[in-house]
């Protein structure tokens, strides 16, 4: 997964061919992403910039 979110979904479809099963099968079987560690770093950011995206009060 990229830092702003964006995951390519992997799957078996028609494009699958010999030479890229196994890659394939092993992207649906185990994810690239980790639930816990996103939370983490995203409360962990939200602690340290908590103004990121806001604008500076008057």
């Amino acid at each position: 997964m990229e830092r702003d979110g964006r995951h390519e979904v992997a799957r078996i479809d028609e494009t699958v061919t010999a030479a890229n099963l196994h890659e394939r099968a092993e992207r649906v079987a185990v994810p690239d992403f980790d639930y816990l560690a996103q939370t983490i770093e995203g409360l962990a950011e939200g602690l340290i910039h908590p103004r990121h995206g806001r604008p500076e009060p008057r």
